[in-house]
């Protein structure tokens, strides 16, 4: 007796024009999806990057954000543009010429190039090469091969923990005949210095004075310059303080425990932001022509840099080239891809000079690295 065959069950087809319409509807809104959240990120990247100037360090939020490698925000794009080239790419060559120009503005990237420093007997009278750097943390790393190469006329130095006289001392360092200290802060020079005066700001409350600058005179060539090596405080605690999710009370809410935790976190911002006005007063009182170089703890793009910066010449914003970071010298952070994310060491000048050209030291593992200028007397 033969076997039964099992009963027919014909195998379902799918229908090809059907496939088609729900692929190409796929493809449409994925592509609408795909542009929509490139536009919102870069509206969020201009809304952020502005805030960063005209806000920063006096609110949590964007303090504490400023603070952070730029890949953290730049991320979501470089995510999401490979994906838009691929759904929509003309709208996606569009956003990203328009995402790079945003970047481009705001980072600080210089594409010009640095000029091979001058040796001090071919300058001319009327130009000086200033260089410096915050000695602390230093990790043992020197700082002679940059300094040998840019031959500066002037060295100032933060968290020195050698005096002027160990320096000149020092055979390493035979090329300043002059310098001075006070405090943390510490002068070199080819010229005759004058010895410093520090600045202090006090917050008001009993004992709380805290030391963020001092002024030198230099006699350059018979010229008196006023110099400002400039120190303020490290937000390294208040920081530390917002990580996890602190920082989200510097966005208004109504309950008055929220409010009362942010006035309290705010405090040291706002002295921050105090001690950076008070510097800007003494340096638009000079009679003198003026240089304020030092760690400022204050990323470029920040509110405090956006302030100084409004009635003096940020010299790499002038003449710098490339990034310009100069902190922290290494870091395993994988954002950072391994180096320096933030230029918050500077150098700036009045309107008595013109900046000629601007160097970053590149490649010493130290905490801070080296900022150097070329600068010219107007006349």
């Amino acid at each position: 007796m033969g076997t039964v065959p099992p009963p027919y069950s014909p195998v379902p087809t799918i229908n090809p024009v059907l496939f088609r319409q729900v692929a190409r509807w796929v493809w449409f809104w994925s592509g609408k999806l795909a542009v929509a959240l490139m536009l919102l990120w870069l509206v969020g990247l201009l809304v952020l990057t502005v805030s960063f100037c005209y806000l920063g360090e006096s609110n949590l939020f964007t303090a504490f954000l400023l603070y952070l490698p730029p890949l953290t925000w730049l991320l979501p794009g470089v995510v999401m543009w490979p994906v838009t080239l691929l759904l929509r790419w003309r709208s996606a060559l569009v956003l990203g010429a328009a995402g790079f120009l945003l970047v481009y503005s705001f980072s600080g990237w210089r594409s010009g190039v640095a000029l091979t420093p001058i040796p001090p007997e071919q300058r001319e009278s009327n130009a000086m090469v200033i260089l410096t750097n915050n000695r602390g943390q230093g990790g043992g790393h020197s700082l002679r091969p940059f300094k040998n190469f840019i031959q500066p006329d002037l060295m100032v130095f933060q968290e020195s923990s050698a005096t002027a006289s160990n320096y000149l001392s020092d055979p390493g360092y035979g090329e300043f005949s002059h310098g001075q200290s006070v405090g943390e802060f510490t002068l070199l020079s080819r010229f005759p210095v004058t010895p410093g005066r520090l600045l202090t700001w006090n917050d008001g409350q009993p004992g709380n004075q805290f030391t963020y600058a001092a002024r030198f005179e230099v006699d350059w060539n018979g010229r008196p310059l006023a110099v400002y090596v400039v120190h303020l405080r490290s937000p390294r605690e208040a920081l530390l303080a917002l990580r996890w999710g602190g920082f989200l009370r510097g966005i208004p809410l109504p309950s008055h425990r929220w409010r009362e935790r942010s006035v309290q976190d705010t405090a040291f911002w706002l002295d921050q932001i105090a001690m950076a006005e008070e510097l800007k007063r003494h340096v638009l009182a000079e009679t003198l022509p003026c240089i304020v170089a030092g760690d400022f703890n204050a990323p470029h793009i920040g509110f405090i840099h956006h302030r100084l910066t409004r009635h003096l010449q940020d010299v790499h914003a002038v003449a710098g080239a490339g990034w310009g970071f100069t902190f922290p010298g290494e870091t395993r952070n994988p954002l950072a891809l391994g180096g320096p994310w933030m230029r918050i060491d500077h150098i700036l000048v009045d309107s008595h000079w013109n900046v000629e050209t601007c160097w970053t030291e590149e490649s010493r593992k130290s905490q801070h690295r080296a900022v150097a200028v070329h600068v010219r007397w107007k006349g």
